[in-house]
């Protein structure tokens, strides 16, 4: 017998709610679709063209180390999969989203006030 979970939530939140749920589940998806079996390894030239940033560049994030990559007999190697990772992990949030975890803040907010005021 499963538990029972009965809450409120408006509309925006419960879109919120799956919109998330379904981008954890794609993701997953997507790094088990391109799992060890078909992981890319590729050279400086290649991430360069891939990325569409210059040789220096690249040598300048891997010194930096803001970029992920593998370092064997003074040759550095790269994943595409961990640069795909990479690159998702930069992504900007829009005006949208920043807007609703603003209000999402403010209501959580209120709540506790709210709490604290009938002690």
């Amino acid at each position: 017998m499963e538990n029972i979970i009965f809450t409120t939530f408006n509309s925006d939140e419960l879109r919120k709610m799956i919109r998330d749920s379904l981008s954890e589940i794609l993701n997953e998806y997507k790094l088990e679709s391109t799992g060890s079996g078909s992981s890319e390894i590729m050279t400086v030239s290649e991430v360069s063209e891939f990325l569409k940033l210059s040789v220096q560049t690249i040598y300048g994030y891997t010194s930096k180390r803001l970029i992920p990559f593998a370092k064997r007999s003074k040759r550095l190697y790269f994943n595409k999969q961990e640069l795909l990772v990479w690159i998702q992990e930069g992504r900007c949030k829009t005006r949208w989203e920043i807007e609703q975890e603003a209000d999402e803040y403010l209501q959580r907010k209120n709540t506790k006030r709210r709490e604290n005021s009938f002690r």
